[in-house]
């Protein structure tokens, strides 16, 4: 039997004592060391480490009345950019002494305000979400009803607090560019535009800029959902007869799913069909071909977001922030010169 008695925890003030500083100074390195000097929050956490000292974060919170949590409602983890909105949030976070606490949604507005009320429930200090459209949105009523501190990430508003691109811009750039690349009959494709403003408003950019150009109309097809395709659409699309040359996707993970199923019709892509996504998902690059896409950095969306949340909770006042994006020309949407003239006969047709 070991008889030797455990030795007592460290505390704070020892930590203090032991660093030459302030108890408020270590209290600062674990809740906020981003206002602590690089020298003395390294000297305070070789100690604490070299103790296994750990700050109590529930008697923390009660003192405060803080949790120094911050909720983020995205819509999927599937889609790799929301997945780096979490990183880019997590980490700016981190910086600051926060932990994230993340909940998705599914594209689903029920699901919104249920994810959003259980995060209000843990009474978080601020939340960072992702809504179908802020104009028809409960949940941000709720929010404000509830005096709860939140920032939009991609979702545009001139009303809320948000971090995106200008996605209408962007969409003009795509358009743009297909017709450098000589396309003039384009068509969008998306899932339910009530599930999300984004894609939206990347067809009206897409559409007034196909005008501005003397383009042919852009023509809206709808998908089951706003990252599957449906060959049978497709099919459709693709047999009349003067079938768009080029296909602008709402999104990535959907321009990747329609190049699957254009091949699966027995198309080639570029050769016979020009794609274009939109969001520009690290594996876009990779991918054979390379994905022509916008690239709107999820990473700094979710980073920029939860800046502006701790800014708030600074008692900072409310402001939103663009992000830019960035147009990358893969080799999935081709010169229309380089194209066959006429696509090849669909083997499922």
């Amino acid at each position: 039997m070991d008889n030797k008695r455990r030795s007592a925890p460290v505390s704070l003030i020892q930590i203090a004592q032991e660093a030459q500083v302030s108890p408020a100074t270590v209290s600062r390195a674990f809740n906020r060391p981003a206002l602590v000097q690089a020298s003395t929050l390294e000297r305070i956490m070789a100690i604490a480490e070299r103790h296994g000292f750990r700050p109590n974060r529930l008697g923390s919170s009660l003192r405060s009345g803080s949790t120094r949590t911050l909720g983020l409602v995205l819509p999927t983890l599937s889609n790799p950019v929301f997945a780096d909105c979490f990183e880019g949030a997590e980490m700016r976070a981190r910086a600051s002494g926060y932990s994230v606490m993340m909940t998705v949604t599914h594209y689903d507005p029920e699901q919104e305000a249920d994810a959003v009320q259980r995060l209000i429930d843990h009474q978080l200090d601020g939340i960072i979400l992702t809504v179908a459209n802020p104009q028809q949105s409960t949940v941000l009523k709720t929010l404000k009803a509830r005096d709860v501190r939140y920032v939009l990430a991609y979702n545009e508003s001139n009303a809320h607090p948000c971090s995106a691109v200008d996605n209408h811009a962007a969409a003009s750039d795509m358009i743009g560019h297909l017709a450098q690349l000589g396309h003039r009959r384009i068509a969008f494709i998306s899932g339910p535009l009530s599930m999300s403003d984004r894609a939206a408003a990347r067809l009206s950019g897409a559409r007034n800029q196909a005008r501005t150009l003397g383009l042919s109309p852009v023509r809206h097809h709808l998908m089951p959902s706003h990252t599957q395709a449906d060959t049978a659409v497709l099919q459709q699309i693709l047999g009349t007869k003067r079938p768009p040359t080029a296909l602008f996707c709402s999104n990535d993970l959907l321009a990747t799913a329609v190049i699957v199923s254009l091949r699966e019709l027995g198309y080639d892509v570029p050769q016979d069909i020009s794609v274009a996504g939109f969001d520009g998902m690290r594996y876009g690059a990779v991918m054979s071909p390379s994905l022509t896409t916008i690239e709107a950095a999820g990473y700094e969306i979710g980073k920029t977001a939860c800046h502006l949340l701790l800014e708030q909770i600074e008692h900072q006042p409310l402001r939103s922030q663009q992000v830019p994006h960035t147009l990358i020309t893969g080799a999935s949407a081709a010169p229309l010169l380089t194209m066959r003239r006429q696509p090849v006969t669909s083997k499922r047709i």
